[in-house]
């Protein structure tokens, strides 16, 4: 690939959202949740040797999610599973958690094969289709979740949905809605850092995508590429001294065990597509399309209520276990930070100014 939302406390594209995400990329495990509607866990089509089953009978779809059922994307992705087998007649989605059927690439590969129905990711995981996709997880692109929503309205964001439709014709895939997390990534390390040279080439874990290295590099550090289910442990032997994630994830992973400061640089709000096979969604109705980009809003909308709901009592909890967070009023020179990933960001990703040109005048920036 080109340089590439849990219901916590109260109730992350996406799918990662998370979205978002969103996003999403690190499962998050709440420590009280009040659980999505219950959904049975997904179990392989029968291949009975019957008649085809009769028309009345329900379109069973295949969703594959990485994380867990219990991790902070698994219950957003059970809202929207839960929306569709709802409000449709004629559509029921299985999902499969923990990873059953593979990982991100696996399921994006699955979807385009037609072994499986539908998937979500990042927009940078989507890059090596279409390059100009990566763009939607660049840091500092945008400065808030509400900046973040208007670039994912794609009657307005012209731009983005001419993007979206030049990869799925490259892709050969569907992407039936876009989402958003509105809990930014924030750095985490194990000493204080108010500004890019205060991390002056420490070794810190990014998630293994050439535009989170970039990222990370950007804001003063090595970056090291590590899977997430190998960070805890490669922050705990100081392989790796920070790391960068939203606080949900903070709180669900009690980083307070590893780590002894929250950075609160907002450098990256997750942006995520949720995606379908195409022969398989131009076999649908407009009725049972129209539900799945319903959904699709849906998820988004209702777990980022969660998300802003609960922002202030995730901090708190870190504040709690003795974490300590500092914020530009702390001395956090957030503006350093920025300038500094903003200068890598041009010197790598020069083909990409007209579009980040476009995105600041869209944004009012």
């Amino acid at each position: 690939m080109k340089k590439a939302m849990a219901l916590l406390m109260a109730a992350t594209l996406v799918f990662g959202l998370c979205a978002c995400g969103g996003k999403a990329e690190e499962p998050a495990k709440p420590e009280a949740t009040t659980e999505a509607p219950a959904q049975d866990e997904a179990a392989e089509p029968e291949e009975a040797e019957t008649p085809a089953a009769d028309a009345g009978e329900k379109k069973v779809l295949t969703m594959n999610q990485h994380n867990s059922k219990e991790s902070l994307n698994g219950q957003f992705t059970q809202m929207q599973v839960d929306y569709i087998n709802e409000h449709s007649d004629t559509m029921q989605v299985d999902v499969y958690y923990n990873g059953e059927l593979g990982g991100i690439q696996e399921t994006l590969e699955g979807v385009i094969m037609g072994t499986i129905d539908m998937g979500g990711c990042s927009f940078a995981q989507l890059a090596s289709f279409h390059e100009p996709m990566e763009i939607f997880s660049m840091p500092y692109l945008v400065t808030s979740g509400e900046d973040a929503a208007k670039l994912c309205d794609l009657e307005k964001d012209t731009m983005m949905a001419e993007i979206i439709a030049d990869c799925e014709e490259a892709a050969g895939l569907t992407i039936y809605g876009v989402g958003y997390s509105s809990d930014a990534r924030q750095l985490t390390c194990n000493f204080e850092v108010k500004k890019p040279e205060d991390l002056n080439g420490s070794k810190i874990r990014s998630i293994t995508n050439d535009v989170y290295t970039m990222c990370i590099e950007g804001m003063g550090g090595t970056a090291v590429p590590i899977d997430w289910t190998e960070t805890i442990s490669a922050l705990t032997t100081n392989t790796v001294v920070g790391q960068e994630n939203p606080y949900s994830t903070l709180v669900s992973y009690q980083m307070w065990d590893c780590q002894d400061y929250v950075m609160e640089t907002s450098h990256i709000y997750d942006m995520n597509v949720f995606y379908i096979n195409t022969e398989l969604w131009n076999s649908l109705t407009p009725e049972e399309q129209q539900v799945l980009k319903d959904a699709a809003v849906y998820q988004t909308t209702e777990s980022n209520k969660v998300l802003a709901a609960n922002q202030e009592e995730y901090k708190q909890t870190l504040i709690d276990n003795g974490m300590t967070i500092i914020t530009e009023e702390d001395g956090l020179d957030i503006a350093a930070f920025k300038a500094s990933v903003d200068a890598l960001k041009e010197e790598r990703y020069p083909q990409y100014k007209e579009y980040f040109d476009w995105i600041n005048e869209f944004l009012g920036y």
